[in-house]
């Protein structure tokens, strides 16, 4: 095992903490899932590691990855132990993948890529299975409780940073649907605080009635 999974909790601590700052000035989920597999490096040791989410057709697709072959990916991209519905996803951790009865159809694919033991950690959020992180190491591994609970607090914090960013991609493209809609029939929007007697106008109304921008 690498010398540094095994260090105390200040090392742990500095892991989140620089995963969080990463996310936090992250410009996109591009680099949530650097930061995340930066954080899987420092926290675990690991060398190889992966993150794949659920597509809009529920598939499964790699998208990021650190040290794995194209061909590797290839074999083994849609593979998952979940669907997005999935109740109670937990961590599996395969200590020997040759030994692993379930995973025998892969065991070619092992062996030509040099993965011994991995582990699937569940992306949740809101009871829904986003997608996984994959850690792969080269020999068979014996998983500790703690490095299962760190990968699976640095999932946390990666699914709930997807997941935001999703939700506010969503936002955005719904707000420029309303707004070309809009445009497109010479139309606006207005609310009115009765209590207040403050009006709040859409920022196409002042030209439609011929006004310069800012006039109400």
């Amino acid at each position: 095992m690498p010398a540094h999974t095994s260090a105390g909790g200040d090392h742990v601590l500095q892991v989140l903490s620089t995963l969080s700052s990463a996310i936090a000035r992250s410009g996109g989920l591009p680099s949530v899932y650097e930061a995340a597999l930066d954080a899987l490096r420092e926290g675990l040791g690991v060398e190889r590691a992966s993150i794949l989410l659920f597509d809009s057709d529920e598939a499964l697709r790699f998208v990021a990855w650190r040290n794995l072959s194209d061909e590797y990916r290839g074999a083994v991209e849609g593979h998952s132990p979940w669907t997005p519905q999935s109740v109670d996803a937990e961590p599996i951790c395969v200590p020997d993948v040759h030994l692993a009865a379930d995973l025998a159809s892969y065991g070619p694919v092992f062996a030509k890529e040099g993965i011994g033991a991995l582990a699937f950690i569940p992306l949740l959020a809101r009871d829904r299975v986003l997608g996984k992180f994959m850690c792969y190491y080269g020999t068979p591994h014996t998983f500790r409780d703690a490095e299962t609970a760190l990968a699976l607090t640095i999932a946390q914090q990666v699914a709930f940073a997807v997941e935001r960013m999703r939700t506010y991609d969503a936002l955005q493209r719904n707000e420029a649907r309303l707004r070309f809609a809009l445009d497109s029939a010479r139309m606006g929007t207005w609310d009115w605080d009765i209590r207040s007697n403050h009006v709040i106008w859409s920022d196409n109304l002042p030209g439609i009635h011929g006004l310069p921008p800012g006039a109400f």
